[in-house]
């Protein structure tokens, strides 16, 4: 199983440079659900022709480690519908949720005792709905591990067979490089292997 992604900034959690520092910051205010962010990188995804990515398409928020709560904070939903306020996407669909809480990822320090795939398949549900477009694009604040993208796009792929799943998160994350890098676009494709790990292509 293998699904597109898109992302646009890189993230640098232990890099000393200017940009890492930046990237940082950055990542803290997506986090936070501040729209200016999600305004800005609305408006450079469309300066570098980026916008064909979103054409046709649903935007699906990721939803947090556990259930929504109302009123709560939800960083991928605010980035979904400012991109959609800017064009980019036909609507925001909230058909993925979370059902089980798991340990956030930002808790678990290495590979081994993050959530696996399997964990966020059992905690995560996508409810069928009709959906004319074409396309559903996953959305999420950071790129790391992938886990988290690949079992929301395994579960939309479920409920959703005959549409086409993509992946767009603003950061992907770079734990052991440092070149003083913020904006570097990447395309690429992730898949499962036959022992639930996830393949990225570099």
């Amino acid at each position: 199983m293998h699904f597109d992604f898109f992302t646009f900034l890189i993230y640098s959690p232990r890099g000393s440079s200017e940009n890492a520092a930046k990237s940082r910051r950055l990542l803290g205010a997506c986090k936070n659900g501040n729209p200016d962010f999600s305004r800005i990188l609305a408006g450079l995804i469309i300066e570098n022709n980026e916008s064909s990515f979103f054409d046709n398409s649903i935007l699906v928020p990721i939803p947090r480690s556990t259930p929504t709560v109302e009123g709560a904070v939800f960083p991928s939903n605010v980035i979904a519908e400012t991109l959609v306020r800017r064009g980019l996407g036909n609507g925001v669909s909230g058909c993925l949720k979370r059902i089980v809480a798991i340990p956030k990822s930002s808790g678990q320090y290495s590979a081994e005792t993050r959530n696996s795939v399997q964990t966020h398949l059992d905690s995560l549900s996508a409810e069928p709905e009709l959906i004319m477009e074409a396309d559903l694009i996953l959305i999420d604040d950071v790129l790391t591990l992938v886990r988290t993208a690949m079992a929301s796009a395994i579960k939309l792929k479920d409920s959703f067979p005959e549409k086409n799943i993509k992946i767009f998160c603003p950061f992907r994350t770079r734990s052991f490089e440092d070149q003083n890098i913020l904006t570097k676009i990447e395309h690429g494709e992730m898949m499962l292997s036959p022992y639930n790990k996830v393949i990225l292509p570099d």
